[in-house]
């Protein structure tokens, strides 16, 4: 008898595990599909956002297709502005902008020859001399660019500007053919030095040796300087060429010097003057006989034509007596370095020279530069900048069009931010509101993943066997769970920084209001709801929220107080200051409170004997799984 009751109670609790089970897992599954749908919604308004998403990101890309064309436009613009700066007219300067945009040049983009143009007006300050220097300009540009690479290449528009007041130094606006010599010889002195040598160089040198390099022949200044400016660099080889010419042609040398030279039979005695001893006095300029020769053919010729015959002829031969003699009738360190480098490496200096002679011209490096694939590259980068300025030349006007209308409104919306700093401070409030929801929402978002993932380990236990591999499905969730949780934290820890930020701005609100119990809360329930005397209530209203201000709020808080005062009733329900009433209800039956007689019903009923030889009545308990009707 005794196993047979065990046994039942065995059975019993198996019966109500089950029934516990089987009431977890219909949950979860009616979880489970609820969740199903309500992914099946989010599916659809992802949907509907994705192909939004791709709507707007179309029309941007088609915008963001104008961005080159425009730019190119504003490029050419601003060429157009800078050589209007320079002041010739309105009619120079279209004759600018035509010649510019016909200019059939390899490699250059239209707005390129535009600034070549304004290059060479900016140092000719003549059209015509412009003209013919802008393409001669634009093939040297391709073809360094080609072969030694943009920055290499004299690219900038600095080297191309110091170019120009080389010529311009050196007489080449004589003629077209004159400056288009001299242009050539610049690219020569570039291709034979593999620009190490340029224009700047050039200048330098030319600036710091003035008029005993200006003077000289094309080929002298530039193929034969060329060694010496690359060894000393510009500014140095101009600076000792100018102390050779004062000392030797000037005659500003010291009277050892002067002694010197004629002793050397290198003055003419017309020109100089002598003491009551027969002693030379002092020599005028021009009186060195070699003068010439250094003005027009350089400190080389001189070297080899004028001076090393006289040292010899006075038995000056050997190297070091020959730079001895540089010192003594060139007297400064500088002119007499100078020239003995020239004598130390006179043969070598000869031979670059006379290679310099051959090194392209403008147009054998066009031609070698449009062979090769960056030519090709920089001749296609070209046409392509060209027709961007096409397109752009259309975009242009409508996007300034747009920027006009653009700009006041930006200009009215700062005007009404600084007339409204309550109201925008409010905007900001909504923004950092947004901020929070969504926070809140990721933050849910994640919670009900965790739980989803629980109820997925769940899902399909239908017995006890099942339970074991279900836990790592409720790890999963757990994990989830947990993650939720680390969420939930920061989230936590974002509402504080709110709360923080919301004391600050009630503490703004009560600066502006002079009121120190006002939230801006409250400020903003006053801007949308002002009071109404005629039905003693606070009414909705945008129109009051968007024009009202600080004035008006506090009009209609003494308005309502004053409605209160005269004995009228609250305009509105719940207010700050009031708390809600309570009201206990008692209900009867038959005269009697309701739960006074359930409750002593309940405990007479239970005090009542036991019905069966069991303690557990098995009546009252619930059905096992499958079973109807009673036990």
């Amino acid at each position: 008898m005794f196993e047979a009751w065990k046994i039942g109670v065995r059975v019993s609790v198996l019966d109500y595990a089950s029934i516990g089970l089987r009431a977890i897992s219909g949950a979860f599954m009616r979880t489970e599909a609820d969740a199903a749908k309500l992914e099946g919604r989010i599916k659809s308004i992802h949907g509907q956002l994705l192909k939004g998403g791709l709507m707007v990101g179309a029309g941007v890309g088609i915008l963001a297709a104008f961005r080159g064309p425009l730019e190119e436009a504003k490029k050419f613009q601003t060429e157009t502005a800078r050589f209007a700066s320079l002041g010739f007219g309105t009619q120079v300067n279209n004759q600018a902008i035509q010649y510019a945009k016909g200019m059939q040049t390899i490699g250059t983009s239209t707005t390129e020859n535009m600034a070549l143009v304004s290059d060479a007006m900016a140092v000719f300050k003549n059209l015509d001399h412009a003209k013919f220097a802008a393409p001669i300009m634009a093939k040297m540009k391709f073809g360094n660019e080609a072969l030694f690479g943009k920055e290499q290449g004299g690219a900038n528009e600095r080297k191309f500007m110091d170019m120009l007041k080389v010529i311009e130094f050196r007489g080449g606006l004589a003629s077209e053919t004159e400056f288009d010599t001299q242009a050539n010889f610049v690219q020569k002195v570039i291709a034979g030095s593999r620009n190490r040598v340029d224009a700047t160089a050039l200048l330098q040198a030319l600036k710091t040796g003035g008029v005993a390099l200006s003077r000289r022949h094309n080929d002298a200044f530039y193929l034969g300087s060329e060694p010496l400016i690359q060894e000393f660099g510009g500014a140095r080889y101009g600076t000792a060429a100018m102390s050779i010419y004062q000392n030797l042609v000037q005659a500003r040398g010291t009277i050892t010097a002067q002694q010197e030279l004629y002793r050397l039979g290198l003055l003419d005695k017309s020109k100089v003057q002598f003491n009551n001893l027969g002693m030379l006095k002092k020599a005028m300029p021009g009186a060195f006989v070699g003068s010439d020769i250094l003005e027009n053919e350089g400190e080389l010729a001189l070297l080899q034509k004028v001076l090393l015959p006289a040292f010899r002829a006075k038995g000056i031969t050997s190297d070091e007596a020959i730079i001895r003699e540089f010192g003594m009738i060139l007297g400064n360190r500088t002119g007499s370095g100078l020239m003995a480098r020239i004598y130390q490496q006179r043969d070598q200096i000869a031979i670059q020279a006379a290679a310099n002679a051959h090194a392209q011209d403008i147009d054998q490096t066009v031609n070698a530069g449009n062979k090769t694939l960056a030519g090709k590259e920089i001749d296609f980068h070209a046409k392509f900048n060209n027709l961007l300025l096409q397109t752009g030349n259309v975009i242009l006007p409508m996007a300034v069009r747009a920027l006009e209308i653009l700009n006041p409104m930006l200009q009215r919306l700062a005007n009404w931010m600084q007339a409204h700093p309550v109201m925008f401070g409010l905007f900001i409030k909504g923004l950092i509101g947004l901020a929070g929801a969504l926070i809140g929402i990721g933050s849910l978002n994640i919670l009900i993943g965790g739980f989803r993932g629980l109820g997925l380990a769940l899902k399909g236990i239908g017995s006890l066997v099942q339970l074991a591999s279900g836990l790592s499905g409720v790890a999963v969730g757990l994990k989830a769970v947990g993650a939720a949780a680390a969420v939930f934290m920061a989230a936590y820890a974002g509402w504080k920084a709110g709360g923080w930020i919301s004391d600050q701005m009630n503490a703004a609100t009560q600066r502006a209001t002079g009121n120190k119990n006002d939230t801006w809360g409250g400020t903003l329930f006053d801007k949308f709801h002002p009071f109404n005397p005629a039905t003693g209530k606070r009414e909705f209203s945008m129109h009051s929220a968007i024009w009202s201000t600080a004035d008006d709020i506090k009009k209609n808080r003494d308005l309502e107080a004053q409605y209160m005062r005269t004995g009228g009733a609250s305009p509105y329900i719940a207010s700050r200051s009031q708390q809600m009433v309570q009201v206990n209800s008692t209900i009867t039956l038959d005269g009697r409170a309701i739960a006074k007689s359930t409750t002593m019903h309940q405990a007479k009923a239970a005090s009542a004997p036991q019905t069966g030889m069991s303690g557990l009545d098995s009546s009252q308990g619930p059905l096992p799984i499958g079973a109807t009707g009673s036990w």
